[in-house]
């Protein structure tokens, strides 16, 4: 696979509250969310293709695009600067 279109892996979290010399460091695996998520969507392709087909809706297409939103949230930054605190949120 192409290292485009995989999901976000991993998200860092920096988390400083005012009058704190240091922040709080998180690393979050999503690699183990997507893992936990998979028999959940396996589950669920047989009732996504019957609605494709009742719809009209074209079943790999719409597949393709769920996966390149996923993918498209590679390398976000959110940033969130409150009086009291600061939260960084990267997706690696």
């Amino acid at each position: 696979m192409k290292g485009e279109i995989l999901p976000p892996l991993t998200a860092s979290v920096h988390v400083r509250r005012a009058g704190w010399r240091f922040g709080l460091r998180l690393w979050l695996p999503l690699f183990l969310f997507w893992l936990l998520l998979l028999p959940l969507v396996l589950l669920a392709l047989p009732f996504l293709l019957a609605a494709a087909l009742i719809f009209g809706v074209r079943f790999w297409g719409s597949i393709r695009a769920v996966l390149s939103l996923l993918a498209a949230t590679r390398g976000t930054s959110i940033a969130v600067d409150r009086p009291g605190s600061r939260i960084f949120v990267n997706l690696q």
